[in-house]
């Protein structure tokens, strides 16, 4: 069963390569597709920029102060994590949790 690129339409292929194309919001890997939300986007990108370091949950909400979110809302970004994870790990990335510290990228060979 093969997949096709949401932007191309073109068949994506099976490998272990990550692309990423942060503007559009899109992550290709593995032969299959994640379309990120305008907030899942944010911190994705915030977190690939950021790789292989780790950022806090508040460094994360910071990521997305552009969408209308608060302070008061920081468990807004365990909510957004869950769900990036869901679509990424088809792609075999993953968005590891670094207990009392917060979130990092884990695993995928990349190409940008």
């Amino acid at each position: 069963m093969s997949c096709t690129c949401p932007t191309c339409g073109g068949a994506l292929r099976p490998g272990s390569e990550i692309r990423v194309d942060l503007e559009a919001g899109i992550v290709v890997g593995n032969g299959h597709a994640a379309v990120l939300t305008n907030a899942e986007h944010a911190l994705f990108e915030a977190l690939w920029s950021a790789r292989p370091r780790t950022l806090s949950k508040e460094q994360l909400l910071a990521a997305t102060s552009g969408l209308g979110f608060d302070d008061r809302e920081i468990k807004i970004v365990d909510v957004f994590i869950c769900k990036a994870r869901k679509k990424l790990k088809p792609l075999g990335l993953e968005i590891g949790t670094v207990w009392g510290r917060g979130y990092r990228i884990v695993g995928g060979s990349t190409n940008e």
